[in-house]
């Protein structure tokens, strides 16, 4: 007998009905099958998350499109993004966005990929300090430019940063930003995370937040507290502690956005070495654990 394409969380199979249907094993969850598709054209999928994949089209650009035709919500975040996108224009720190498509929305294909991708096809002592230290400004500069434009990103991590062939940063994922009555509702994952309540909308001081945390991961290459469970990094955070980043020249800055000491984003580029830090002298009185950067 083959395997059943789409399974329960004990391994029971989901109807092929194409409707949700209660987890027997976990009551709180809903699960349906969904028949592979991909839009006319695409030739490879190169990668997806929650809601939307993206694809190849033979003119070498990628195609956003939802992969559940039902998904209003996903719908509803790709044409989020299309006006978010629309508003900012074109930026060389944001990923090239050709406009609409008849399945979704069309991007400039970035050969090297986000950079976690990137970091996990090389060896991260190979790359040089000074190139990491340009994408640490860079990603400074792609938020400074989104949030002049009133945009809160609400969802910034290495994997909404991609390289382009010439290995600068260029921010992407609009579908879940806030930007006037435009919400996508996103929130950031545990390591990118303000400590606050979770049903506040985020603003330019948790995008910062994040954005310290991005710093922290292309300097160290690894997430703050790397190894810990979601609780044990929120229960630091909460209490100020976060991962020593004295070695980095850039450390002052990381400490800054945790602790909160910047009011823009356009604080943060200036802060960094070559710009003046008149604005986060005290930057490094928050907390800091003497956690192993590897």
């Amino acid at each position: 007998m083959s395997e059943p394409l789409a399974t329960f969380s004990d391994g029971t199979a989901v109807p092929m009905d194409g409707k949700f249907h209660v987890d027997p094993s976990c009551p709180l969850s809903i699960v349906k099958y969904l028949e592979p598709w991909h839009p006319p054209g695409v030739s490879e999928v190169l990668s997806g998350g929650n809601t939307a994949r993206l694809g190849l089209l033979p003119d070498g650009t990628i195609l956003k499109y939802v992969y559940d035709r039902d998904d209003q919500w996903a719908i509803n975040g790709l044409n989020i993004e299309h006006q978010i996108l629309t508003a900012l224009g074109s930026h060389h720190r944001l990923v090239k966005y050709y406009g609409q498509h008849e399945n979704g929305l069309r991007f400039q294909f970035e050969v090297n990929g986000d950079i976690r991708r990137y970091f996990s096809k090389m060896d991260f002592k190979t790359i040089p300090i000074q190139q990491r230290e340009k994408w640490v400004h860079q990603a400074a500069e792609s938020i400074a430019y989104i949030h002049s434009k009133d945009v809160i990103h609400c969802d910034i991590h290495p994997n909404n940063f991609l390289l382009d062939d010439e290995l600068n940063l260029q921010l992407c994922d609009f579908a879940g930003s806030l930007f006037g009555e435009l919400d996508g509702k996103a929130m950031e994952s545990t390591p990118f995370f303000l400590p606050r309540d979770p049903l506040s909308r985020p603003n330019t001081k948790s995008d910062l937040f994040a954005l310290g945390s991005v710093m922290y991961y292309i300097m160290a290459g690894c997430e703050p507290y790397d190894g810990l469970s979601e609780d044990e990094i929120t229960a630091r955070f909460t209490q100020g502690k976060f991962p020593d980043v004295g070695e980095f020249k850039c450390g002052r800055t990381i400490s800054g956005c945790w602790a909160g000491k910047f009011s823009s984003a356009q604080e943060v580029v200036v802060s960094l070495p070559g710009g003046a830090v008149r604005d986060v002298k005290d930057a490094h009185s928050i907390k800091s654990d003497s956690y192993p950067v590897s």
